[in-house]
């Protein structure tokens, strides 16, 4: 293609800002995509080792009445446990509630009686309150099994083989991956949380330092209250943990035992015959 005429050549002056503009659209459009990516990466969920963990794992039950504290008096509020008889806050290998600290928990609930009608205080046979109504949050009965923190390999499942499905994790996540940041969407406020899928979550922080007073004098951070309560809530999803970690160490020692058996019979049984036929 000729090149244009001297004289068609745009001044020193109309040209120098076009040039001058571009990096700063540049840095524009970059500064736009790293919010896009931000607000679209990847959730942060950090490992923490809880004391459950593990085939020899056990419930801390001095972390299951904090966190029993925790979610009476934060996350009651706005979530249920619809499904936790509150007979088995006594129950070993949970919280370990005396018998009469049951019953005087129990009678703090109201509930409405099927037959009469009519309030009356819960009893321990009774289920935690249901709290399903408009604008309040999911059930947490089994909220620590139906979230994975953790993803493997897919359709291997050996990274929640090693590090668990991470349900836990997620709720501490949740609970501490705040920053402060809101904004404003279809008349909705939304608060910025680096554990959501999106980044954006519509429940505000829940949690913030000294908000409840441990009896046994823990220090009461984020962190402590969000790692006390998503054991918590390990233990309402999975109560009978424990029993089945005892039942499950002495089946595969009987196995050990039973294949060993079998081993020194398959032995004994063709030794004869092995030895016979070398002998011929």
């Amino acid at each position: 293609m000729a090149e244009a005429p001297a004289a068609a050549t745009p001044a020193p002056a109309e040209t120098e800002a076009p040039a001058a503009a571009e990096p700063e659209h540049a840095a524009a459009a970059e500064g736009e995509h790293a919010a896009a990516g931000a607000s679209h990466a990847a959730p942060h969920i950090e490992d923490i080792s809880f004391s459950f963990e593990g085939p020899f794992g056990s419930f801390d039950q001095f972390q299951l009445q904090r966190g029993l504290q925790v979610y009476t008096e934060v996350c009651s509020a706005c979530h249920g446990l619809r499904y936790v008889p509150l007979r088995t806050l006594g129950d070993p290998g949970g919280p370990g509630l005396p018998e009469d600290q049951v019953r005087a928990y129990a009678a703090n609930l109201d509930i409405t009686d099927a037959e009469t009608g009519e309030d009356r205080p819960r009893v321990p046979t009774d289920h935690f309150p249901t709290n399903l109504a408009e604008g309040m949050g999911p059930d947490l009965s089994l909220m620590a099994k139906a979230r994975a923190g953790f993803h493997g390999p897919y359709g291997t499942g050996i990274t929640q083989f090693f590090r668990g499905i991470g349900g836990p994790e997620y709720i501490h996540a949740i609970l501490t991956g705040y920053n402060g940041e809101t904004k404003e969407e279809a008349g909705s406020t939304f608060y910025h949380n680096a554990a959501f899928s999106t980044g954006w979550i519509k429940m505000p922080q829940p949690l913030t330092d000294g908000q409840v007073t441990y009896e046994d004098g823990t220090e009461a951070s984020v962190d402590q209250m969000a790692r006390d309560v998503s054991a918590f809530l390990m233990w309402t999803a999975e109560p009978k943990m424990m029993d089945r970690k005892q039942v499950g160490m002495v089946s595969v020692l009987f196995l050990i035992v039973l294949a060993s058996l079998l081993y020194l019979t398959n032995k004994k049984l063709w030794w004869p015959i092995k030895h016979g036929r070398k002998a011929h």
